[in-house]
């Protein structure tokens, strides 16, 4: 098992993460993006941009060998059902540095992961304006198994994967946390530029 002090992988990352993504929770609400439809707009290309990166690591052989339905579990292409219902064109595609340490991706991963439990309450301030998990906010509803059970399942599995290294795996959520503060704080030209350093 891959544990210090006989704490599992999952808890080093919350304990790692949770300042900072308390503060990117925050600077997201504190925008009223679930208020209107513009706001749930930009939402949405926040969430399809930083899921790009996401997109090749849930198709990763390596990682499909520790994280169970791991190709499954991707939200890429609800993001662009949801973009497209919004009446909103995808953005240009853009070429990033490949996060090639896979246990750099698996900290990326539990990024990915963990917001879907924070969608549980999203996704019901979409629903105020109109959006649901069949138009808008595919990307915001449960895996079929549930939320609890699917992030559990996904903990589990990082937590009993010998070949993952906590350090570089805490490393992996601070990066994916920090772009998705640069593309909350910025547009997609400045953001992009930034994303060539990291990850």
């Amino acid at each position: 098992m891959n544990e210090t002090n006989t704490r599992p992988l999952s808890r080093h990352l919350k304990e790692a993460t949770t300042s900072t993504h308390e503060t990117l929770d925050q600077s997201i609400m504190s925008r009223n993006m679930f208020a209107t439809t513009k706001g749930y707009r930009d939402f949405v290309l926040l969430q399809y941009r930083f899921h790009r990166h996401l997109d090749p690591l849930y198709r990763n052989e390596v990682l499909a060998g520790i994280i169970p339905d791991l190709t499954a579990r991707n939200r890429f292409a609800m993001l662009q059902e949801d973009l497209n219902d919004l009446g909103e064109p995808l953005p240009p595609h853009q070429t990033f540095l490949p996060v090639e340490d896979v246990s750099v991706a698996a900290g990326w991963l539990y990024v990915g992961e963990g917001s879907k439990l924070g969608a549980g309450f999203l996704i019901k301030l979409a629903q105020k304006i109109g959006f649901t998990p069949s138009f808008g906010a595919r990307h915001l509803a449960p895996d079929p198994e549930g939320r609890g059970s699917s992030w559990n399942r996904f903990r589990a599995a990082i937590d009993h994967a010998p070949e993952l290294d906590p350090a570089l795996c805490i490393q992996g959520a601070q990066d994916a946390f920090r772009q998705v503060r640069r593309y909350l704080e910025g547009p997609e030209k400045r953001a992009a530029a930034s994303s060539n350093a990291a990850p």
